[in-house]
């Protein structure tokens, strides 16, 4: 009877943790993805793009389509947001495994949060842009423009050639911003599932 109990004891521990994980999981993952946004658009700024130049070109290659408006930046905002989200999640869910995958999220979070931005970057954000971006980019007029439009008019512009010119640059940039994103991530998650779990145990006694 001992036993039994302590195995149901065991199950409903891993249960509560898998759940607080996987939820924080993907609230880390809102979160951050927020905060890569405000740099992505702060980038955009630096470089003399328009503003939400990433979430126009992520749309097309999505969609196939050439909409250029504030809604279709809104759409691709939301996109990135939406993403980010299951990212974190995903991420999140191998640390409720086991007590030892648990233990090196607490002790290791910075460390596996690089690790899993850079392998963010390897495996979605490369295939996406040889794989979309840059044909979609390719198949339009080098001399084309992207311009974000106002009611009072065009705010920023960049044409298709200068973009395609400095795709390495995005890259390299790209590969730093999707750490900062696996850093946030499993910080947050850490700190987020400790605040839960200790809460309960406090409920509990």
């Amino acid at each position: 009877m001992l036993r039994r109990s302590s195995t149901v004891r065991k199950v409903v521990e891993s249960g509560k943790r898998y759940g607080a994980l996987l939820g924080s999981g993907a609230a880390s993952g809102l979160i951050a993805s927020l905060a890569l946004s405000a740099l992505i658009l702060l980038a955009e700024r630096v470089a003399g793009l328009p503003v939400g130049a990433f979430y126009l070109v992520l749309l097309a290659a999505i969609t196939q389509s050439a909409d250029y408006s504030m809604y279709a930046i809104a759409q691709g905002l939301l996109l990135h947001l939406a993403a980010g989200t299951f990212i974190g999640l995903v991420i999140s869910a191998p640390f409720a495994a086991s007590r030892r995958a648990y233990s090196a999220l607490l002790r290791f979070a910075p460390g596996l949060g690089l690790a899993a931005g850079a392998t963010i970057w390897l495996a979605l954000f490369v295939p996406v842009t040889f794989g979309a971006m840059i044909p979609l980019l390719q198949s339009l007029d080098s001399q084309s423009v992207i311009s974000q439009r106002a009611p009072v008019g065009n705010l920023f512009q960049v044409a298709v050639g200068d973009l395609l010119a400095m795709m390495d640059r995005v890259l390299y940039t790209a590969l730093a911003f999707n750490m900062f994103y696996g850093l946030v991530t499993l910080i947050l998650t850490r700190s987020f599932v400790g605040a839960l779990i200790g809460r309960k145990k406090q409920v509990i006694l």
